[in-house]
C-alpha cells in the first residue's frame, strides 16, 4: 500500500494539476457573447495572446469589436514600377495584370501541384527501400538478500540493430496505370485552367479598360454640355437686356445650366469609379495615378462578319473550361478503373537483412568453485572425468557480446476476401462522380453555346446602335444649332433650344454608349470562343472571325 501511493498519488496531483492549466485557457476567449476580443499587443509566454486591457467600449459607450493592426502580417507584394508620365495602353495594362495579378500566381502553382501528382503516381512502380538503425543501452543495479550474505547487482546492457528492407508491388491488376492517367488527365486539366485564368484576366482588364472609356467619354459630353448650356443662358441674358426676353426664360436657361453643372459631377464621380475598378482588374495599389490612352475615337466595322453557326462547335472545343471538364471527366472514368482494381489480387516481393550487435556486461554472479574442488573435499565422491573439470569459473561470464545477421526474401500475394460492402460502395461513388462530371461537360457546352450566341448578338446589335447613334448625334447637332441660332435672332424660343440641347447631349451620350459596348461585346465574343488573346482585346474589330 505504502509502495502503491508513493507510485500514484503524484501522478494523480500532476493530472489534476494539468486539468486546471486548461481550464484556467478559457480567460483567452472573450468573456460574453456581446463582449467584443481585444488581442494584446505583444505574445505571453508559450505563445499564447493575453487578453488586452483595452476598454471593450467606447467613448460613447458602444462596444468596439475593431480590432489593432496585426504587425507581423505580410504585406502585399510591391506592385510594378509604373511611369506617371507614361500613356498605358491596353496591352500594356494587360502585361500588368499578367505580372501583378495574385490570381496567375495561384493557377500556376495549381499546375505545379498537379505535376508533382503525376511524379507520385509515376514512382508508385519503384520499389519502396527503408534503413532503420535503433540503438539503446539498459542498466540495471541493486542488491539482493539472502541469509548472512548479500548479492550486489550490477548489469549493463547496450546494442544496435540495423535493419534494411526492400517491398515491391509487382502486379496490381492496373491500379497503378489506372492512377497514372487520372493524375495526367488532372494536370492536363489544371495546365488549361491557367490558360484559362489568362483569358480571363485579359477579359477583365479589357471590360474594366472599355468602361473607363465610355466614363471618359461621358465626361467630356456632360463637360460640353455644361458649356452649351452656359452659351444659352449667354443668349436668354442678352435678350433679356436688349427687353425682348423674359426673367423666366433667363431662370430656364439657369436651372438647365445647374442641371448640366450637376451632370457633370456625377460623370466624374462614375469615371473615378471605373478608373479604381480597372486598377482592380489590373491587380495593382489603387492609389497609383496612371494615364490611360483614349480610345473614344476608334472606328468600329460596319457589321459582323461570320455567321455565328458557324463557329459554334470549333469554339466550345477550344475553350479552356470545356477542355478542363473534360479531362476531369476521364480523370474520373480512370478512377473508377483503379477503384475496381484496388480490391483485386496483389503481387508482391518483400526483403530485409537485419545486423544486430550488443554486448552484456554481468557482475553480478558470485564465484562457483569448480567441481573438482568439492570432490576433493569429500573422500566419498569419485574423481571428476576431465570434462567436468573443464567447466570454467563463472567470473568468466561477466561479458557476452553479441553479432548477428538476418536476411529474409519474401514473395507472396494479397487476396482481399471481405471488405463489408466498401468496395462496391467506393466503386458506386467513382462511376457517381464520373456521371456528374460528364453532366458538367455537356452543361458547360450548352452554356458555352448559350454565351457564343449572346454575345454575338450583342456585338451586332451594338454596332447597328453605334451607326444610328451616330446619325442621331449629327442629326441633333444640326438642330440644335438652328434652334440656338433661331433663338438668338428671335425667330425661336428659349425652349426650343433647350430641349434641342436635350435631344443633342441624349444622342451624343447613346453614341458614347453603343461605342463602349461594341467593343466589350467584341471582347466578350473572342472570351466566349476561347480565342481571347491580348490582340484581340486591343483590336475589337477580330470581330473579324476568320481566325476562328
Amino acid at each position: 500500500m505504502r509502495d502503491f501511493i508513493r507510485i500514484v498519488l503524484p501522478g494523480l496531483l500532476l493530472g489534476v494539476g494539468l486539468a486546471g492549466c486548461a481550464s484556467a485557457s478559457l480567460v483567452l476567449a472573450p468573456e460574453a457573447p456581446d463582449a467584443p476580443f481585444k488581442p494584446a499587443s505583444a505574445a505571453v509566454p508559450d505563445g499564447e495572446v493575453a487578453p488586452s486591457s483595452l476598454p471593450p467600449t467606447t467613448a460613447s459607450g458602444a462596444r468596439d469589436f475593431g480590432l489593432p493592426p496585426l504587425e507581423d502580417l505580410p504585406l502585399v507584394s510591391p506592385p510594378p514600377a509604373i511611369d506617371p508620365t507614361h500613356t498605358y495602353s491596353l496591352a500594356e495594362l494587360i502585361d500588368l495584370a499578367q505580372i501583378s495579378n495574385p490570381e496567375t500566381r495561384v493557377a500556376w502553382e495549381h499546375a505545379r501541384q498537379a505535376a508533382l501528382a503525376v511524379g507520385i503516381a509515376k514512382a508508385l512502380y519503384l520499389p519502396v527501400l527503408t534503413a532503420t538503425a535503433v540503438s539503446g543501452a539498459q542498466h540495471n543495479s541493486g542488491s539482493t538478500q539472502g541469509g548472512l550474505s548479500s548479492l550486489a547487482v550490477n548489469n549493463d546492457l547496450n546494442g544496435t540493430v540495423g535493419s534494411v528492407a526492400l517491398e515491391w508491388l509487382i502486379f496490381d491488376f492496373g491500379q497503378r496505370d489506372a492512377l497514372k492517367r487520372a493524375a495526367t488527365d488532372l494536370s492536363f486539366a489544371s495546365n488549361v485552367a491557367f490558360n484559362g485564368m489568362h483569358q480571363k484576366i485579359i477579359y477583365d482588364v479589357s471590360r474594366a479598360f472599355y468602361d473607363y472609356s465610355s466614363a471618359r467619354q461621358r465626361v467630356a459630353i456632360a463637360a460640353q454640355s455644361k458649356t452649351e448650356s452656359a452659351h444659352l443662358l449667354d443668349a436668354a441674358q442678352d435678350r433679356l437686356k436688349q427687353g425682348i426676353g423674359t426673367t423666366v426664360e433667363t431662370a430656364q436657361a439657369q436651372q438647365f445650366l445647374a442641371q448640366a453643372a450637376f451632370n457633370l459631377v456625377q460623370a466624374r464621380g462614375a469615371e473615378r469609379d471605373s478608373y479604381h475598378s480597372l486598377l482592380a482588374a489590373v491587380g495593382i495599389s489603387p492609389v497609383a495615378a496612371l494615364r490611360i490612352e483614349d480610345v473614344s475615337g476608334r472606328l468600329l466595322p460596319a457589321n459582323s462578319m461570320v455567321p455565328v453557326e458557324h463557329i459554334i462547335a470549333e469554339a466550345i472545343a477550344r475553350r479552356p473550361d470545356i477542355q478542363a471538364s473534360y479531362a476531369t471527366a476521364r480523370a474520373s472514368r480512370a478512377t473508377v478503373a483503379a477503384v475496381e482494381a484496388e480490391f483485386l489480387p496483389k503481387v508482391f516481393v518483400a526483403a530485409s537483412d537485419t545486423y544486430a550487435t550488443g554486448s552484456l556486461n554481468i557482475t553480478s554472479l558470485p564465484s562457483i568453485p569448480s567441481l573438482g574442488s568439492i570432490s576433493a573435499s569429500l573422500p566419498s565422491l569419485p574423481a571428476p572425468t576431465p570434462a567436468t573439470a573443464s567447466i570454467p569459473n563463472s567470473s568468466a561470464l561477466g561479458n557476452i557480446s553479441l553479432n548477428q545477421n538476418d536476411a529474409t526474401v519474401l514473395a507472396g500475394i494479397a487476396v482481399p476476401l471481405f471488405d463489408g460492402g466498401v468496395r462496391d460502395a467506393r466503386v458506386r461513388e467513382a462511376r457517381s462522380r464520373t456521371d456528374a462530371a460528364e453532366s458538367t461537360v455537356l452543361h458547360l457546352e450548352h452554356t458555352a453555346a448559350t454565351e457564343i450566341v449572346a454575345a454575338d448578338d450583342a456585338v451586332r446589335s451594338s454596332l447597328e446602335a453605334n451607326r444610328a447613334a451616330t446619325v442621331l448625334v449629327s442629326a441633333s447637332l444640326t438642330a440644335y444649332d438652328a434652334a440656338l441660332a433661331a433663338y438668338k435672332s428671335g425667330a425661336g424660343t428659349l425652349t426650343a433650344a433647350l430641349e434641342a440641347e436635350r435631344a443633342l447631349l441624349s444622342a451624343r451620350l447613346a453614341k458614347a454608349q453603343a461605342h463602349g459596348t461594341a467593343q466589350i461585346a467584341a471582347a466578350s465574343l473572342a472570351f466566349s470562343t476561347g480565342r481571347l488573346s491580348s490582340s484581340d482585346a486591343v483590336d475589337p474589330r477580330p470581330i473579324r472571325r476568320q481566325k476562328l
